[in-house]
């Protein structure tokens, strides 16, 4: 490297490089020679030894390889044989290696000398000091290679492995070449693909006399580029050689697909060189190629493509050419698929197709084989030359009518070639790695078939449900199972049973998803039998399909972990209180149930013992709550499997790839500040770089400015100050809203679903970015990277559902510790009741009936929980059709002729379908509610007024006298403590044992039996106090339950837990069928379709100025309704901005909307009817919304619709934002009347 330095800084610098390169050959030659023959030698004995091992023969080996052979034989008949074959393949393939090690040693040339002197500056420029003399090195060698390349000396572009481009060392030196003289007509540039040892690179030095270097075999690595500049005034040219296609030793068909786009999207002229007739294989690259340019929307320009054949000998154009027409019809109709025209992606004549007869040729003179350069090629050459300079005056004319040229210069073509470049090295295997068109649909097919058998599989095929299981899906079956388990686990509560049941249900759940996942993979294999579908993509479709019942798994095993959860706290705290009272206990044992501590001495005891367990709490909880990393996991296995599902989708969903959990990790962990910023958290100068393009129109823009300003003219001219300035903020608002509604939603609902991310990525990709991409830039200097910004997007939608599942989860938390240091106010002030000091028993009464009433209470809750829950489902089997919602509204607002609905329904849809099932929900409750709530209500007070009876008898069992103790003394009472009696003392667990005895009497019915066993089993615990007089103990409690079940609290917490129960079931309901978000791009209507479905539709399409829609240059509302036939014929501007007709510009930008609705003409006209009706009487409160529309409400509409009396108001407009405004933060209800 030192005497490369030496030689570029040399005066001769050109031949000593030139010098050095003929040195560097003859130096490798010797070397390299032994090396090959080597290798060689080495792959057939390699391949011949392990024939030898496969079929148990020693084949004849000569040289060397004789005493091997011997020695073989010699092995076998000591028995070893087996064992010495495979030594000797091993030892083969290791010597192979070595030996291809050696030979990429070896494998440079001068253009190495520049990849490393390249790196070195970059290496100097990343470094924070600089060694003295480097400047001067790199300067002179950025003057040397300017001259070098300036004069036509070929460079390489793409280098290395994996490839890469080449950096800004090269960029400088390009920039330097056209600095001095600017050609207005910009560079023209022409590139060569095809097969590997198709004479590519011969070809470009006969037609335009490069340098490029030239050999059998692989001779061209990467991307070479070679600068013309014709002496005859024509503009200059840019040549680039690629490496070679459909090669053994290159990469497969990503890499021939990067590199054939790579050219067709940075050149003008494409050279396709083939050997032969034109070829299937060839027509298939070609059909991908186009099918990434559609999605990945690199191309600046069309560029035109020729086929030039090699080494024909019969060159007859007419059996060629007819073989290119049939090309390119194919071509046509693959471009019709994916919803473009072919023009609008290259240009391809059906003439554009040259024979050339071989090159060289050769014949035998006096024993010794003679070489040279035909006659018939230079001129066919020289044919081929003619033309493409004529494309070449026809396109520079055709530019100049549009406008500045694509390339100003060969800075210019860098920047945007670097740009494709780390697209296709980004995005491009995402695309590329199909074969065919052909291939992509088949496997949307399977997409779909596989997509069909889950939904199957886990919701059940329809129909009643068996005891088999046929026709019952893995959410029905796992949730019994659940339900089941839950049961039992509450039927015996001990700690043993718990674990027991957890064991237990985890291993019959794991069986019952290896049962579906089984059923599912044969139901799969019998729906995709078709021969159509091949082997590996089935293959591939069945490892995916296992994914989405892992997810129900984990789903419903989580959903039994809260239930577990659940039980395991409250027995916990059942033990908690045991404890507490075996405390008490052993405290008034030893005290003889007299001495008391002091409030001090009470206190730090029931710190020491709350200590103990609050830490065992807080190890179960972190147990069961999710960390962030946990959640990471969770959501990257969720949206990469809703990524497959919609890749296979057209559009903008297909460049979405599937992304590891670190992605979002980076964001979060302890390498944060060393990760890359995300999207919001990037300046505007990084999101300029990444994620935008300058287009044609910035270098004139800025050459005008720099002629209008003074020499330090403002900051932030030009297209960059403007991207920078105006629209990225504007980009950044949209998306920083889009993400917090997308948090707001999760921690809404607590959990995310597969079915909300495939929601969520759809909107990112076909509403977000296509808002980016149309509405919000509206600078024609500016071009958005599609697929760096939608990948950006991408990642930020996950980070934003991870970070609101983590905001879920610690509010989980927050809510179990909240609920913690309750109860243990409550325990708290029972512990120091007991020990603190000298209670009686009307204090020791009146703590028990509080700590009953809370325990009744929570049976309360339970009962009010499953209260609403039967009421849901009486409610929901009587509820109208979810897929009829729409219709529903759309007749009870614009054919019924209520404005005000109108209005609501305009403002949000979503909204008002929501407000009107809450409505039928409510209505529909109100037949069930009432009884309901009083059979509730009358159950739980008898069971308070059971055991005020209860409790009375236990008094009277206890007050009984004996005829000995009724001759004694008189008692001595006190209020505080009681009477003093000379018989036995009674304490709490008398009370007790007395009601569990009483409740296992034969009840008198089914409610007095349930109210017995819950009067049993949610008697609290307590300690063992002494109750002195059971007679004022018992009154005392009578008295305070008494005024517990005569007070309205009892009542008014039934009717407002079942109302927020209520609120909550329906809101649950309602997001299960509230339908799909997308919005009909001709008139911004709903879909009205729910559930999972791939193509959108609309029954009753809207005037667009229902949405805002207005003419751009007058403000008048747009009237054009969807279905007249003057939309159908107009034409649309695409977002390439090419217009097209109405089937066109829906197959290019929102296919999923075809086929587009076409309904009779009756339907249609009434439609329109109250489309104009409803916008003569709520066009003032619509203005109002939508200004500064203008007032365009045609006369006769007005004279024909006009209500007088009943038209909207502005102030109309106020309740319907603020009906609106509570239906979205779910705080509104429906009349009670």
């Amino acid at each position: 490297m030192a005497f490369f330095c030496k030689s570029v800084a040399s005066t001769e610098r050109r031949g000593a490089l030139a010098e050095l390169a003929q040195y560097l050959a003859e130096w490798k030659e010797p070397r390299l020679g032994p090396l090959l023959d080597r290798q060689r030698e080495l792959f057939d004995v390699a391949a011949a030894r392990e024939a030898d091992v496969a079929d148990g023969a020693l084949p004849p080996a000569s040289g060397e390889m004789s005493a091997l052979a011997a020695a073989a034989a010699e092995a076998a008949r000591a028995g070893h044989a087996d064992a010495v074959k495979a030594e000797a393949v091993a030892s083969a393939r290791e010597e192979l290696a070595a030996v291809s090690m050696k030979l990429a040693e070896l494998d440079f040339s001068m253009d190495s000398f520049w990849v490393e002197l390249e790196q070195l500056h970059l290496r100097q420029g990343r470094s924070r000091g600089k060694a003295a003399g480097q400047d001067d090195v790199f300067s002179t060698a950025r003057t040397c290679w300017q001259d070098l390349l300036a004069g036509g000396q070929p460079f390489q572009l793409l280098h290395s492995r994996p490839l890469q481009i080449a950096g800004r060392f090269l960029r400088g030196v390009l920039e330097a070449i056209g600095a001095p003289h600017v050609d207005p007509r910009g560079i023209y540039v022409v590139s060569v693909i095809g097969a590997q040892s198709s004479a590519k690179s011969t070809l470009l030095n006969f037609l335009f006399g490069c340098g490029f270097a030239v050999s059998a075999g692989r001779c061209t690595r990467g991307l070479f580029a070679s600068y013309l500049r014709p002496v005859s005034g024509g503009p200059s040219m840019l040549v680039l050689d690629s490496e070679g296609l459909l090669s053994l030793g290159s990469e497969g068909s990503v890499f021939d697909g990067q590199i054939a786009l790579m050219c067709m999207t940075c050149s003008h002229l494409v050279l396709v060189n083939h050997k032969g007739e034109l070829s299937r294989q060839l027509q298939d690259l070609l059909e991908i190629c186009l099918f990434a340019m559609r999605h990945l929307r690199l191309a600046r320009l069309q560029p035109r493509l020729a086929f030039v054949l090699r080494d024909q000998h019969d060159r007859s154009r007419v059996v060629h050419e007819d073989m290119l027409k049939q090309m390119k019809g194919h071509l046509e109709d693959v471009a019709r698929t994916l919803g473009s025209p072919l023009q609008d992606l290259i240009l391809l004549d059906s003439t554009a197709v040259f024979l050339l007869p071989s090159a060289v040729t050769s014949e035998l003179r006096q024993g010794q084989e003679v070489c040279w350069t035909s006659e018939l090629f230079a001129r066919e050459v020289l044919h081929l030359r003619g033309e493409v300079f004529r494309w070449l005056r026809e396109d520079t004319e055709r530019r100049a009518s549009w406008g500045p040229a694509e390339f100003s210069s060969l800075a210019t073509w860098y920047d945007y070639a670097a740009t494709v470049w780390e697209t296709l090295d980004q995005f491009g295997e995402q695309l590329l790695h199909y074969r065919t068109i052909h291939e992509i649909e088949l496997r949307r097919e399977l997409a779909d078939v596989a997509k069909n058998a889950v939904r199957d599989a886990l919701d059940g095929t329809g129909g009643d449900s068996e005891a088999d299981g046929a026709t019952t899906g893995f959410h029905a079956r796992a949730r019994m199972m659940v339900d089941s388990f839950v049961a039992r686990m509450h039927a015996n509560p001990t700690r043993l049973d718990l674990e027991t049941t957890d064991l237990e249900l985890s291993r019959a759940l794991a069986c019952l998803r290896d049962e579906f996942v089984a059923r599912l993979e044969q139901d799969f294999q019998a729906r995709a039998s078709s021969p159509r579908f091949s082997a590996t993509a089935k293959e591939q479709a069945k490892q995916q399909i296992r994914t989405p019942v892992e997810w129900a798994f984990e789903n419903h095993l989580y959903t039994w972990k809260l239930h577990l959860k659940k039980a395991s706290d409250e027995r916990a705290m059942h033990e908690l209180w045991v404890h507490f009272t075996g405390v008490l206990n052993r405290h008034l044992a030893r005290s003889g149930h007299r001495s008391c501590l002091s409030e001090d001495e009470s206190k730090a005891l029931f710190e020491r013992e709350w200590g103990s367990y609050e830490v065992s709490y807080r190890d179960r909880l972190c147990k069961v709550i999710k960390e962030w990393q946990t959640l990471a996991h969770e959501v990257t296995l969720l949206f990469n499997h809703a990524v497959g599902k919609l890749q296979h989708e057209a559009g903008s969903l297909a460049l979405l790839k599937e992304v590891g959990p670190q992605q979002v990790a980076l964001h979060r962990g302890k390498g944060r500040e060393q990760a890359p910023a995300s999207l919001l958290d990037q300046t505007d100068e990084e999101w300029a770089e990444h994620y935008f393009y300058l287009g044609w129109w910035n270098t004139v823009k800025n050459v005008g400015l720099a002629l209008l300003q003074n020499a330090g003219g403002s900051e932030g001219g030009g297209a960059a100050g403007v991207l920078r300035t105006n629209i990225v903020p504007r980009i950044r608002q949209a998306v920083q809203q889009g993400l917090q509604q997308v948090r707001s939603e999760v921690i809404s609902r607590g959990a995310l679903d597969e079915a909300t991310a495939a929601e969520f990525l759809r909107h990112i990709s076909c509403g977000l970015l296509h808002d980016v991409e149309t509405r919000l830039i509206t600078d024609g200097t500016v071009s958005v990277k599609r697929p760096q910004m939608l990948h950006a997007l991408h990642v930020a939608l996950r980070v934003a559902c991870v970070e609101a599942l983590v905001a879920v989860e610690e509010e989980k938390q927050q809510k179990a510790m909240e609920d913690l240091f309750a109860q243990k106010a409550h325990i708290e002030e029972h512990f120091l009741l007991i020990v603190q000091a000298n209670k009686g028993d009307i204090d020791f009464a009146k703590n028990i009936a509080k700590l009953y009433h809370r325990s009744l209470t929570g049976w309360l809750d339970c009962e009010v929980t499953q209260l609403a829950a039967n009421v849901r489902s009486q409610v929901l089997q009587e509820m109208p059709d979810p897929q009829k919602s729409a219709e529903r509204a759309f007749q009870q607002s614009f054919a019924a002729h209520s404005w005000q609905d109108v209005l609501e329904y305009v403002l949000d849809m979503n909204a008002y379908l929501e407000k009107l099932y809450l409505t039928i929900f409510h209505q529909r409750k109100r037949s069930y509610i009432g009884a309901a709530q009083s059979r509730v209500e009358k159950r739980v007070l008898g069971t308070y007024h059971l055991l005020v009876e209860v409790i009375g008898q236990w008094a009277r069992k206890e007050t009984a006298v004996s005829p000995d103790v009724a001759n004694g003394p008189a008692l001595h009472a006190d209020v505080t403590k009681g009477p003093s009696s000379p018989r036995a003392q009674k304490s709490v667990r008398d009370l007790k044992d007395f009601i569990s005895t009483h409740a296992e009497r034969v009840p008198r019915n089914a409610d007095t039996a349930e109210a017995h066993r819950q009067l049993a089993e949610r008697f609290p615990a307590s300690a063992e106090f002494t109750i002195t007089d059971p007679k004022l103990f018992a009154e005392t409690l009578q008295a305070v339950m008494s005024d517990y079940a005569d007070s309205p609290d009892i009542r008014k917490r039934l009717a407002e837990k079942l109302d927020k129960a209520l609120r909550e079931q329906s809101v649950q309901a309602w997001s299960l069928i509230r339908g799909c978000s997308e919005h009909c791009p001709m008139c911004g209507s709903k879909c009205d379709l729910v559930g999972e479905h791939s193509h959108h539709h609309c029954s009753h399409h809207l005037f667009p100025a229902f949405h805002g829609w207005m003419d751009r240059n007058t403000g008048l509302p747009s009237f054009n309704f969807c279905l007249a036939d003057e939309t159908r014929a107009g034409t649309y501007e695409c977002k390439d901005g090419v217009w097209r007709t109405l089937e066109d510009y829906l197959k290019s930008d929102h296919p999923s909307w075809l086929p587009f609705a076409r309904d009779d003409d009756a339907s249609a006209e009434r439609d329109v009817q109250h489309l104009r009706a409803a916008w003569v009487n709520c066009r003032e409160p619509l203005l109002e919304y939508f200004s500064p529309m203008a007032d365009g409400c045609p006369e006769c509409w007005v004279k024909d619709y006009h209500e007088e009396g009943r038209s909207l108001t502005r102030a109309d407009l106020q309740t319907a934002k603020e009906t609106i405004r509570r239906l979205r933060n779910h705080t509104w209800a429906p009349p009670s009347d």
